[in-house]
C-alpha cells in the first residue's frame, strides 16, 4: 500500500513500505476519548495511528476504527497502524509472538503495519542488568520471523541510541525501519539522528512539544519564528520535525485540535529558521525514558 498520496506525504522505509509523516499519537487517549480522536483524526485526513501495549487503548483504537473507517469509505488497508511493545524479562520470544497476536485481535486486523521495540531494556530490570541485551534482541529476532510470515510489515525501535542500535547488527536480518525519540529543538539528538540517517533508518519524533515545557514554547526565537508565519508556537514545533522530514505523531483528544495539527504540512520554515531551532538545543529531555543510560 502506497500512503503517497495521503495528507503530509510518506517515506519509503527499508522495508519496501510506505509511512505517512504524520499520525495520530495516542499515548493517554482512553473511554470515549478514543472514538472522538479517531473519526476528528481520519476527517483532518489522518491515515496513520501510533499506539502501543503500554498505552493500554489497543482495543479501544480497534473498535473506533472499525466503527469510523466506513464513514469515510475507508478500509484497514487505507491506514497504516503502529503498536510497540516491551521487551519480557521471562520466555521473551513466547511474550513478543504472544504480544503481537494480542495486538492483531485488539486491533481488528490480520496485520501490523509496524512493530517497535518500545525500549532498549525489560520492564523489571535494572537500567544497568546485562540481561537487557538478550532481552531487546529476542523480541527484534521474534518480530523478524513475524515480518518474514507476513504478519508484521515493518519492523523498528524506539528509545534505542546508538550503541544499541550498533549491537544489532549481529543479530539482525535487516536494519530497524524506524527509531522513534524524543525529538524537539532543546533535545536535538544530533549523533542517533545522522546515525539514522546514514543506514536507513527513518527517525520519528514523539513529544515533539516538550510536554509545553515553558521555556521551550515561551522562547523568544520559538514565538518569533511562529510570528512571522502567522501561526502557533505548537505548529512551529510540529514544523521543526516536519520540514526535516522527521516523522510526528502529536496527540490530541479535541477533533479540532487535531485537525489544526494537521495544518503543520502547509507550514515551511526555512532553513535558517530551522538551524535556529536547532540552535536552542540543551540536550534536555522532558519525557522519562532515558534509553541512553540502559546498558
Amino acid at each position: 500500500m502506497s500512503f503517497s498520496h495521503v495528507r503530509g506525504g510518506s517515506v519509503k522505509l527499508n522495508s519496501g513500505f510506505d509511512i505517512p509523516l504524520v499520525g495520530l499519537g495516542t499515548y493517554k487517549i482512553r473511554g470515549d476519548d478514543v472514538p472522538k480522536a479517531v473519526e476528528g483524526a481520519l476527517a483532518a485526513g489522518y491515515r496513520m495511528f501510533d499506539t502501543a501495549k503500554y498505552y493500554h487503548n489497543e482495543q479501544e483504537l480497534g473498535d473506533a476504527l472499525e466503527a469510523a473507517l466506513p464513514k469515510f469509505n475507508l478500509t484497514r488497508e487505507d491506514i497504516f497502524l503502529t503498536t510497540k511493545l516491551w521487551p519480557a524479562a521471562e520466555n521473551n520470544t513466547e511474550a513478543t509472538r504472544k504480544g503481537v497476536m494480542e495486538s492483531l485481535v485488539n486491533l481488528k486486523t490480520s496485520y501490523l503495519d509496524l512493530v517497535l521495540v518500545h525500549y532498549p531494556k525489560a520492564d523489571a530490570h535494572a537500567n544497568n542488568n546485562p540481561i537487557n541485551k538478550a532481552t531487546r534482541k529476542d523480541a527484534f529476532v521474534e518480530l523478524e520471523k513475524l515480518k518474514q510470515e507476513g504478519i508484521i510489515r515493518s519492523v523498528g525501535v524506539s528509545n534505542f541510541e546508538k550503541r544499541h542500535l550498533e549491537e544489532m547488527v549481529e543479530y539482525q536480518q535487516n536494519t530497524p525501519s524506524v527509531n522513534q525519540l524524543e525529538y524537539h529543538p532543546h533535545f536535538t539528538r544530533p549523533e542517533i539522528k545522522e546515525y539514522c540517517g546514514q543506514h536507513g533508518i527513518f527517525f520519528q519524533a514523539f513529544s515533539s512539544l516538550g510536554r509545553h515545557q515553558p521555556e521551550l514554547v515561551a522562547d523568544p526565537i520559538v514565538v518569533d519564528i511562529a510570528k512571522k508565519h502567522n501561526t502557533t508556537v505548537e505548529l512551529v514545533l510540529l514544523a521543526f520535525a516536519y520540514c526535516q522530514n522527521v516523522g510526528i505523531v502529536p496527540k490530541s483528544t479535541n477533533p479540532e485540535r487535531v485537525a489544526g495539527n494537521m495544518t503543520v504540512v502547509d507550514i515551511k520554515l526555512s532553513e535558517a529558521e530551522i538551524e535556529a531551532l536547532n540552535g536552542l538545543n540543551k540536550n534536555q529531555h522532558y519525557i522519562r525514558c532515558t534509553g541512553w543510560e540502559v546498558l
